[in-house]
């Protein structure tokens, strides 16, 4: 009874000993993970692991800078720390950014793509103009230069930030857009009454017609005036493959 006794002993003895073996190995394990992932933290914030530099391509008008400082981007700063996401998104937010890109390369690269919009024309918004781009997004407000292209149709409205969808507006950004620089300049497209558009452009009077086929009528408005026209001749582009060009001396006489 006695060894039976001591045996039993012995196993309680080895059972408990190789229970704690266990539960020393477990807290072994996770002191070494919390030491492991308190080393990596410790290397991300290190300046080894800190933005070292930060490259900005596309921004003209667009303020990249406030953007950085608002999310606090900056050398030195850690580069665990930079959310691409929401730093593309902030830089969109802006009216002149049609689309924007944030890029972290490990270990302390930021590269931010910045795609612009392009203004087209000035567009006068109820008693203020603002600057637009081919698309009808509306960037700023500011007064027209000596040689804008401007669009005046009345009822419009809209701030900077949003996007212009009336059919008239859309319609003279593109034929604007898809006239050559030179007679861009001081170009000035109008409602005609009865859904249709008119233009003043390089001193001659455009009758646009209905807001459709912008392209067309732009493409046969450039091959017009390259071709030679009398100054001040009247142009109707109501049908663009059939276009009248009608001369001052014609409408004095009619």
């Amino acid at each position: 009874m006695t060894a039976i006794d001591h045996r039993i002993a012995v196993r309680r003895h080895t059972v408990r000993e190789a229970g704690a073996r266990r539960r020393l190995g477990q807290v072994i394990v996770v002191i070494s993970f919390f030491v492991v992932v308190a080393l990596i933290a410790l290397l991300f914030k290190s300046p080894l692991m800190a933005v070292r530099q930060i490259e900005v391509t596309g921004s003209g008008h667009s303020n990249v800078a406030v953007v950085l400082e608002r999310h606090n981007v900056a050398p030195g700063v850690p580069t665990i720390s930079v959310r691409a996401g929401a730093l593309a998104a902030d830089i969109e937010a802006d009216p002149w950014v049609a689309r924007a890109r944030a890029t972290v390369t490990w270990p302390g690269t930021v590269v931010l793509t910045v795609l612009e919009h392009e203004p087209i024309a000035w567009v006068e918004i109820g008693d203020d103009w603002y600057r637009a781009s081919a698309t009808g997004a509306v960037l700023e407000q500011t007064s027209p230069t000596k040689r804008a292209a401007r669009i005046r149709l009345g009822g419009l409205s809209a701030m900077p930030g949003d996007t212009l969808t009336g059919r008239k507006v859309t319609a003279a950004l593109e034929f604007l857009a898809m006239l050559p620089q030179e007679l861009r300049r001081r170009a000035l497209v109008t409602s005609a009454g009865d859904g249709t558009l008119a233009a003043r452009i390089a001193g001659h009077l455009v009758d646009l017609g209905s807001p459709v086929e912008m392209r067309e009528k732009a493409a046969a408005l450039t091959a017009i005036l390259a071709g030679g026209v009398a100054d001040r001749a009247a142009i109707s582009l109501v049908s663009p493959v059939r276009p009248a060009i009608r001369n001052p001396q014609q409408a004095v006489e009619g």
